[in-house]
């Protein structure tokens, strides 16, 4: 589904309100103080460079007679002198708080960037379409519930959660789940997991735990990449599928009640679904998640230049119209399995 032309004109209704205006000034000069550092620093490294370049040109001039000796040009030149020295310690200082402390205020200019635009600017574009929602910016979905339903990774960060306040209590984040590996030119970032996490209250008449997840085939190998839930608890499963055996694996606590969840509705969705997407799932008695691995942030802040020039207030709302579309797609599912109460 796209957007409504009440749902465009209420969007393109922000822009200008004062509010709006302000928090987007102060995101800006968040993404920008990089910038005016550099300015900074190249300036910092010419001063010396043109405070000795200046002096030694001086006393060139004034020892080959070209320039008279005089009181006023001894001055000068102790004063250049000076600001040359000064300026080499203002070069070396700057170096050492750049080792020591810009990296930490850059993650602190991140944090406080990723939290203005949730509460700011995501806030209002997520209530003109859903006037109930909100973001949570003060908490996440519990890291122990994380690793169950995405690949095992040795870092996960979050968004704030999209709130929808609805029947289903639906809640969405953006997360990215990655390691850390030691390359040829130091640490690199290896991906894990890209896309949306999703939640919802467990209507199931479904005990113990379900998990669902994808794998890829090599040759005659089958891969599933490190599910947490899966190693620890789950026993593995078998439905009478071919296209199961080949997209996903199925495991469970209680077998019993997972077959009766496992309807011919929910394995013909999986079916089509992972044909097309990198998906999974985890439920508990309490709670359903399911994560879209589509290697995409869909409520991500604009934390560079390019990118802030870029931002699209229509492109961050379809955005979250795609992510409630199919959110709605599996509730759908959901409602349609016979166990569903």
């Amino acid at each position: 589904m796209g957007l409504s032309q009440e749902e465009l004109k209420s969007i393109n209704a922000l822009p200008n309100t004062v509010q709006f205006q302000h928090s987007w000034k102060s995101i800006r000069n968040i993404i920008t103080w990089r910038e005016r550092i550099k300015k900074y620093f190249i300036l910092i490294i010419l001063l010396p460079i043109l405070s000795f370049m200046i002096t030694y040109g001086l006393m060139t001039l004034v020892d080959e007679g070209i320039l008279p000796r005089s009181d006023f040009m001894d001055a000068l030149l102790r004063l250049l002198s000076c600001l040359a020295l000064f300026s080499l310690v203002l070069y070396f200082v700057t170096i050492l708080l750049d080792s020591f402390l810009l990296d930490r205020w850059d993650r602190k200019k991140k944090r406080k960037l990723r939290s203005l635009y949730e509460r700011e600017i995501l806030t209002p574009i997520l209530q003109a379409l859903y006037p109930t929602a909100e973001v949570d910016t003060e908490h996440h979905i519990a890291l122990n519930t994380i690793k169950e339903v995405v690949p095992s990774a040795k870092c996960y960060i979050q968004s704030g959660i999209l709130e929808l306040h609805d029947e289903r209590d639906l809640e969405i984040v953006d997360l990215y789940a990655f390691s850390v590996e030691k390359g040829d030119n130091g640490y690199d970032d290896i991906t894990d997991f890209l896309g949306q996490v999703y939640s919802i209250k467990n209507a199931l008449s479904l005990e113990g735990k379900l998990w669902i997840v994808p794998t890829e085939h090599f040759l005659n190998f089958e891969t599933e990449d490190g599910y947490l839930g899966t190693m620890q608890d789950g026993n593995k499963i078998d439905v009478e599928d071919i296209q199961h055996n080949e997209h996903y694996n199925i495991y469970c606590t209680d077998e019993q009640s997972a077959r009766k969840f496992l309807t011919p509705t929910v394995i013909e969705w999986f079916n089509s679904m992972t044909s097309r997407r990198k998906l999974s799932f985890y439920i508990n008695e309490s709670r359903i998640y399911f994560a879209n691995y589509n290697d995409k942030y869909f409520f991500d802040a604009p934390d560079y230049k390019k990118k802030f020039m870029a931002w699209r207030m229509e492109d961050a709302a379809r955005k979250i119209s795609y992510a409630m579309d199919f959110a709605n797609e599996v509730t759908e599912m959901l409602h349609k399995n016979e166990v569903f109460s």
